[in-house]
């Protein structure tokens, strides 16, 4: 049975966070993610997830503060701004029981050295799965469609899996988003079977629009009957922005096992 995660960045946005935990559970679900969960001291979340009986599944690193910043892993310039940042980030999820970790690459620009900035990247993710390791983090690499996010330095998933090969370190994963896979035009269903081994954490949305996953051009109905019985036991976060009430819009998911 496939298990479906609350987006609080994106679902009951229009309540305060810790709010959204309590509504989400109130919807069905039993897990959130949370892209930026920090404002909220980490024993705050930490009742608020258990008084609400649900589990965060997922966070992300601090992408920095930056104009447009994405990720602070490439940078040669900002190493230790990484480290700190990304050290903080795992003692939170640490403290409040939540085991991955997506940490973002950062943006581009015509005059980044992609050589150098892998490297860069691959130091700093090896570096950041160790530490991980010993608060047990999971330490998840997500490609980002360059549609949305131009730029951006990790964007497919066959590449996120040569970086993870080339770390081999056995704290990496790959995060799969089927939203970024269909936007970029790709095979969704493929890298599930090809990558199941990496992969510990999905997320969906449709495509376009990033709403319902039963809305836009792609029918993902038949990926998520492959997911179901690929054997994948994570969780799919739904990071979608509603076009109702959030309720009204969970069929796609009651149809996959959400709510039973």
């Amino acid at each position: 049975m496939l298990k479906f995660a609350s987006n609080i960045k994106y679902l009951f946005n229009n309540i305060d966070l810790v709010s959204r935990i309590q509504a989400s559970a109130g919807a069905g679900f039993q897990a959130v993610e949370c892209q930026r969960p920090y404002d909220i001291p980490s024993a705050k979340m930490r009742r608020s997830l258990a008084d609400a009986g649900v589990e965060m599944v997922l966070i992300n690193a601090p992408a920095g503060d930056g104009d447009g910043d994405k990720g602070l892993g490439i940078f040669s310039g900002r190493i230790s701004e990484f480290q700190r940042e990304t050290e903080r980030a795992i003692v939170y999820a640490a403290e409040i029981d939540c085991q991955r970790l997506h940490v973002m690459a950062g943006q581009t620009n015509q005059d980044t050295d992609l050589n150098g900035a892998e490297t860069i990247f691959k130091d700093n993710i090896a570096w950041a799965a160790e530490l991980g390791q010993r608060h047990g983090v999971r330490i998840l690499l997500e490609p980002l469609n360059p549609i949305d996010n131009p730029g951006y330095f990790l964007t497919q998933a066959a590449q996120a899996v040569r970086l993870i090969e080339a770390i081999s370190h056995p704290n990496v994963y790959l995060q799969y988003d089927l939203y970024h896979a269909g936007m970029n035009g790709e095979d969704i269903i493929g890298p599930v079977g090809a990558y199941l081994g990496l992969i510990d954490h999905m997320q969906i949305a449709g495509v376009p629009g990033r709403h319902e996953p039963d809305t836009g051009d792609i029918d993902f109905n038949p990926a998520l009957k492959f997911i179901g019985k690929s054997g994948y036991k994570g969780w799919i976060g739904c990071e979608y922005a509603p076009l109702g009430r959030v309720e009204d819009g969970l069929a796609w998911a009651v149809t996959h096992g959400f709510g039973t």
